[in-house]
């Protein structure tokens, strides 16, 4: 006949236990990291699509100045020194209207881009503050559960014990 070993059910059952719960705590770990990891790459995105409508802005405005300067010089070659005043005169105030237009645009994006910026930062503090928190949490559960669970199985164990000289299997 075999003995059954009651402290090796008793240590199995709650190794399983304990197992059971680390799995629910490193699933909470894992979402954890996705979130910063989702909130960091929308940083970013906002970050380089801002970078870049400003380097497409940069640019514009260097092709539209060096195509008034061609344009200028063609004309003072075909048409004259008095048709190229003109047309540059012409030019100077509608770029000088355009840039108005285009600060007021900008500025409206500037402010925009600021803000989101703005609330994005305060977001991911929050967030990385709750994750903190949560990470506190998890790890004040864990040391009293596993205290709970060693007092349990003690109790346990010494109750096996001391019911082992009536058990019919042994």
């Amino acid at each position: 006949m075999s003995t059954v070993k009651y402290d090796t059910v008793i240590d199995a059952m709650w190794e399983q236990w304990t197992k059971g719960l680390q799995n629910i705590a490193d699933g909470n770990k894992q979402i954890e990291q996705w979130t910063l990891k989702a909130l960091e790459q929308q940083q970013e995105f906002v970050t380089k699509a801002v970078d870049q409508l400003q380097a497409t802005d940069k640019q514009w405005k260097a092709e539209l100045e060096d195509l008034q300067q061609k344009t200028v010089e063609n004309l003072r070659k075909t048409a004259g020194n008095a048709v190229a005043d003109s047309y540059e005169e012409w030019t100077n105030r509608t770029h000088e209207a355009l840039n108005k237009l285009q600060e007021l645009s900008l500025n409206q994006s500037k402010s925009s881009y600021s803000l989101v910026k703005q609330a994005q930062e305060q977001y991911h503090q929050v967030v990385t503050q709750l994750v903190e928190e949560q990470k506190k949490t998890r790890q004040e559960f864990q040391h009293v559960s596993d205290a709970y669970v060693e007092q349990v199985k003690s109790l346990q164990k010494s109750f096996a014990q001391s019911l082992e000289q009536y058990a019919v299997v042994k």
